[in-house]
């Protein structure tokens, strides 16, 4: 009864998200609207969702902009000439002093109702043994730090603040700095006493499962623990939170040709679907069309599309190998070329789009971000101005947060900077399930048995259904084959010691990593914090980066001096 009773309130409360979403000044919306001017607590499950969800109706609004900052600093994506010129600046790192996005109102708006809301909560409330208040005292202290590694991530440094303001500039200076350093240290000394703490749970809500609407505590320390280079903890936080998920790598979302000569592709219409498919968290958008919604498809999936994929991540992809296998074969039939969880190109020269693609749009053809098209829902009813190539009007339902693929990766880079390279290859070219972990041709003995908490038994209750790797899933069923270039390369016959050729494959199974990274997250928002993360590991902030992102650009060299400058990354 107490579940039915919840569900109910958030299927209003959810209803009224498009209302709440205003566009008013931010503490002109004041957080007393959502708990009341008399500063009475929070003392009831009733008054605990109704906090949750005003919190989340202004934290589902920096969903976008914390998408296109991933994105557009990073060397996957990139605005067009007809982009407006706030895009135009984040993309090209020469940033103006009245960009909207260095605007910071939205994100401490979010962080001072969320404060209010943690200083009135009363969690000692107990319904039958249950200290009831708890989850979402916990979902709000995630919805804030989620919000401040954002403002970290833009921005380079926070005011720390951990008390409800009565206004924005009201003693906001008084308040320290903190870069992103500290800022995730601090987040991971907040929120690790509260990972075993259960997500609130209101059944379905408007056809979604209410769980992806919170942050998933263990999968965010995990990103944390490892930004900061504590490998272990971060690789046990991702297999915690998979484990806990119960979520593998699945081959329902893989993409094959049907024969060598790519007359066509087989099931290629189904990866796409991953990117929603396989959501454990995200923002989830009203499917009234009336109401707010991100405006990612006007952006991309337009006759004169603002943002596009970068031609040298579209040529990457395409270069690289396919390796070609009939199912169920036990031998590779052809090596071929191209990706094709980014585009499949056959031998007529038709184009399949999946997460991007080349197709006419109106009177115009483009090369075009589609994956977004998988999480949005059309109102044929409706109309869109500023889209009118499109029928009907066409808007964004979802942005995922987390997705399997992507702790699958994360965990294969922290283990892989355990020292590990064997077992985190065998996330992206087998799989990683028992099967892979007991077979010695596959993952090193002794990797195995420094890990003996990374266990997957519980895949067995999947009705025989386990990992594949993630490179299977767009260059071919022939991966786990290969043994002559997909492959760790013997380090050792060159390097004058075990440590330093177990250094070099570290190298370069976390290069590997990344480009899995990019084929299976692009244009998702990760794509600044995963190449921030190895420039980390790899002591070479901003040089890293700056040698990826540059090479979008025309003036390659130009760019790479540009983005040696740290500042550079960030906005301010």
């Amino acid at each position: 009864m107490k579940k039915y009773r919840k569900t109910l309130h958030i299927c209003a409360s959810l209803f009224l998200l498009g209302s709440l979403m205003s566009c008013e000044s931010v503490f002109e919306s004041r957080s007393s609207s959502m708990m009341g001017d008399d500063g009475a607590s929070i003392d009831s499950p009733d008054n605990s969702i109704y906090s949750v969800m005003g919190i989340l109706s202004q934290v589902q609004q920096l969903g976008e902009r914390s998408l296109l900052l991933g994105e557009l600093r990073g060397d996957l994506m990139e605005a067009t000439s007809a982009a407006d010129a706030d895009l135009q600046e984040i993309s090209s790192f020469d940033v103006s002093e009245d960009n909207v996005y260095l605007l910071r109102r939205d994100y401490y708006n979010v962080i001072n109702n969320c404060n209010l809301a943690i200083e009135r909560m009363d969690t000692s409330v107990v319904y039958y043994q249950d200290r009831v208040l708890l989850p979402e005292y916990v979902a709000i202290r995630a919805y804030r730090a989620w919000t401040y590694w954002q403002m970290a991530l833009a921005f380079g440094q926070v005011r720390w603040i951990d008390k409800p303001l009565l206004s924005f500039d009201e003693a906001i200076a008084e308040y320290p700095l903190k870069d992103y350093n500290e800022v995730a240290q601090l987040l991971i000394d907040e929120l690790t006493p509260f990972v075993d703490v259960p997500l609130p749970d209101y059944g379905m809500v408007d056809s979604y499962a209410s769980s992806v609407l919170f942050v998933p505590l263990a999968a965010f320390l995990g990103d944390l623990h490892l930004y900061l280079g504590h490998y272990e903890q971060a690789a046990k936080m991702y297999y915690k939170q998979i484990e806990k998920s119960q979520v593998f790598v699945s081959s329902e979302y893989s993409s094959h040709w049907k024969r060598e000569t790519r007359p066509s592709a087989d099931n290629l219409f189904e990866y796409p679907k991953a990117y929603v498919g396989e959501m454990l968290s995200g923002f989830v958008y009203s499917s009234l069309s009336r109401d707010y919604h991100p405006s990612l498809i006007r952006l991309a999936y337009n006759e004169r599309p603002s943002l596009r994929p970068a031609q040298t991540f579209v040529e990457s992809m395409n270069r690289a190998m396919h390796f070609y296998a009939e199912s169920g074969a036990l031998t590779i039939s052809a090596y071929l070329e191209g990706d094709l969880r980014g585009q499949a190109i056959s031998s007529s020269g038709q184009v399949i789009p999946a997460a991007y693609g080349t197709s006419l749009l109106g009177q115009l053809e483009s090369n075009r971000i589609c994956k977004w098209n998988e999480a949005a829902v059309v109102d044929e009813n409706g109309f869109d101005p500023a889209n009118e190539a499109v029928d009907g009007l066409m808007f964004t339902r979802v942005i995922p947060l987390y997705r399997t693929p992507q702790l699958y990766l994360r965990m294969a880079e922290a283990l892989n900077r355990m020292g590990h390279p064997s077992v985190a290859f065998a996330v992206v070219k087998y799989g990683l399930n028992n099967e892979t972990m007991s077979d010695s041709t596959k993952v090193n003995k002794a990797d195995v048995a420094a890990l003996p908490w990374l266990d997957f038994s519980w895949q067995n209750n999947n009705n025989g259904n386990k990992s594949i790797g993630t490179a299977t899933r767009g260059r071919g069923r022939g991966v786990p084959l290969d043994k002559l270039n997909f492959v760790i390369p013997d380090f050792s016959t060159d390097a004058t010691d075990a440590q330093t050729a177990l250094a070099d494959s570290i190298l370069f199974v976390e290069d590997c990593i990344v480009d899995e990274l990019a084929a299976e997250t692009c244009f998702e928002g990760a794509r600044f914090f995963d190449l921030l993360r190895v420039a980390q590991h790899r002591g070479e902030f901003p040089a890293y980066m700056a040698a990826k992102v540059s090479q979008r650009f025309d003036d390659a060299a130009a760019m790479m001096i540009l983005l040696s400058d740290e500042d550079k990354w960030f906005l301010n």
